[in-house]
């Protein structure tokens, strides 16, 4: 009997427990972030804690008046917000660097050396930076991450000059006339996936092509899922918010128990990267022909055929020719030619090449095979091409 009563005491203190939390945290932003607040409520359920996730979304809402045991906060953009939250009294861990003593961060180095590895594999020539914000930790760690990856690689490096005092129309056009001034292709870095998006539509108004031209890797931090929707759809590097809102809480949890966390600042590597059409991955539900097409993006210029994309392609011949027209309405051999003319069609419109140059580059085996092809899909040899071209060209 009395060991009965003493199971029911036991019983009814555990059930008090999950009834009153020990502790409860707040999160506070002012950059929504669903995936951090998943991986905070998990840890938060897992260890018998309350979140008060209110003000994750308008942080400047926050009352006067608050009951929290710890919080966890990131603000980018609203320094009132964050001189009243240093006035609480309470313990805190940041999501911004320098926010507070003990920060969870993403490891935003990494984030520009698996960029700069992205552009490297498409086949970039130069690689262009913006220039650095120097009161944000995110672009100056960005900037020191893909500079020691470019150098890595051999890939020369430029930065645009400074934004200062700037309109948003000027620095697109700075951008345009550097991107112009190039070898090509340019590789661009953002860790901002909205300045990119902005940037496409300014690159194909002036008839330069996304990734031929112009390849481009951003940050995919964006709730608005900003990457993926962008007239060219951004190849991302992909951040582990869920584990960044896990570490976070279970930071905070050991200092309300007064604990000492090993580390102040906890930088969390990217997951990797997310290729999009901006370097030169199609979208595809079909795997066959995701890496048919993906090999085909990156390999035209050089001297490969039907065997080999239908290698890479881990399928036969024959399934790889029937989706090829069943999807693009053409062969292999005919989406390889029609790339390679596409090329050739903007070398001859930018660059004084001779016929021989134009076909090396492009990957046709030989000169005469590159011209006679040409005129058999436009009509015109190469260079009558050129000439009619440069005579309809606006004065």
């Amino acid at each position: 009997m009395g060991f009965m009563i003493l199971r029911m005491k036991k019983t009814i203190h555990d059930l008090n427990s999950i009834r009153h939390p020990t502790a409860v945290i707040g999160l506070v932003m002012d950059f929504f972030n669903p995936r951090l607040l998943e991986g905070a409520r998990t840890y938060a359920e897992e260890h018998n804690l309350r979140l008060d996730a209110r003000w994750s979304v308008r942080g400047d809402w926050l009352p006067d008046e608050i009951l929290w045991d710890g919080l966890i906060h990131g603000v980018v953009d609203n320094p009132a917000l964050v001189r009243r939250l240093k006035k609480l009294s309470i313990p805190a861990v940041g999501l911004v660097a320098r926010s507070a003593e003990f920060c969870v961060i993403p490891d935003y180095k990494a984030c520009g050396r698996l960029a700069i590895e992205e552009l490297a594999r498409y086949g970039v020539a130069h690689v262009l930076l913006y220039p650095e914000i120097p009161t944000s930790s995110l672009d100056l760690d960005f900037n020191q991450g893909t500079c020691s990856a470019a150098f890595q690689e051999g890939l020369p490096v430029s930065a645009l000059d400074s934004f200062f005092g700037k309109s948003f129309h000027e620095i697109i056009a700075m951008t345009i006339r550097k991107v112009f001034s190039l070898p090509k292709p340019v590789g661009l870095c953002f860790p901002h996936a909205g300045w990119a998006y902005s940037v496409i539509n300014a690159l194909l108004e002036n008839g330069l092509r996304i990734p031929e031209d112009v390849a481009i890797v951003v940050i995919d931090k964006d709730v608005q899922q900003t990457a993926a929707l962008a007239p060219v759809s951004l190849t991302s590097v992909e951040l582990n918010e869920w584990h960044r809102g896990f570490v976070a809480a279970e930071t905070l949890h050991q200092l309300i128990l007064g604990d000492e966390p090993r580390h102040k600042l906890l930088e969390l590597p990217p997951t990797g990267i997310h290729g999009r059409a901006s370097t030169g991955h199609l979208d595809t539900r079909d795997p066959v022909m995701g890496k048919a097409l993906t090999y085909l993006r990156k390999h035209y210029r050089e001297e490969i055929g039907v065997p080999e994309v239908v290698a890479v392609a881990g399928a036969s011949r024959r399934v790889v020719e029937m989706l090829f027209r069943e999807m693009l309405h053409c062969g292999i051999h005919e989406e390889l030619n029609r790339l390679r003319m596409e090329d050739a069609k903007h070398l001859l419109l930018e660059h004084e090449l001779s016929s021989t140059d134009i076909a090396q580059a492009c990957g046709f085996s030989s000169a005469h095979y590159f011209s006679s092809a040409f005129k058999r899909d436009f009509g015109l040899s190469p260079r009558q091409f050129q000439k009619e071209a440069l005579r309809s060209a606006p004065e």
